[in-house]
């Protein structure tokens, strides 16, 4: 049991659970998929061809930018691998080609999830993203996690939208 979490759409944020003044205790694994997701993991110094497709542009504070805000958790820095995602990095894509975003959106989340199998977590996390149907300014993507032992798979569906595209 972990500290229950959920996903404001509206505010795009993930919130602790509060009942009667007491956090609720919710799935581990959940809390695990949200942090993973929607913390800001720190930018890589060079983009994959998939980012640039979409219009990322190099990481702030990499060679030839004109900051230094890669963003990320400062103890990152001791770390064997950083926690969180780079979906923060799809502020600034371009919504030129229709499955370049989704396809982004997909390998972002998985390498943000590659931990839970590398830990024995997870036997399987496999990520599917597509534009919303009702928001063209939102990619749905529906995150599956197969655990050791189990027969069957736990889903979890999220929404996000961005202010640029």
């Amino acid at each position: 049991m972990d500290i229950a979490l959920s996903w404001n759409v509206a505010r795009g944020k993930g919130e602790w659970i509060i009942s009667g003044g007491d956090l609720l205790l919710g799935s581990a694994l959940a809390s695990a998929v949200m942090v993973s997701l929607f913390s800001d993991r720190v930018a890589p110094e060079t983009i994959t061809a998939l980012d640039g497709a979409v219009g990322i542009s190099p990481a702030a504070g990499a060679s030839g930018s004109r900051t230094n805000n890669r963003r990320g958790w400062w103890a990152d820095a001791w770390a064997d691998s950083p926690i969180g995602s780079r979906l923060w990095q799809m502020e600034r894509a371009i919504k030129a080609g229709q499955s370049s975003v989704p396809r982004e959106v997909e390998a972002i989340c998985q390498e943000a999830l590659q931990w839970l199998v590398d830990d024995g977590v997870a036997q399987s996390v496999v990520v599917a993203a597509q534009w919303s149907a009702t928001n063209r300014q939102a990619v749905e993507f529906r995150v599956t996690v197969q655990e050791p032992g189990q027969v069957a798979p736990q889903v979890f569906l999220f929404s996000w939208a961005w202010k640029g595209l």
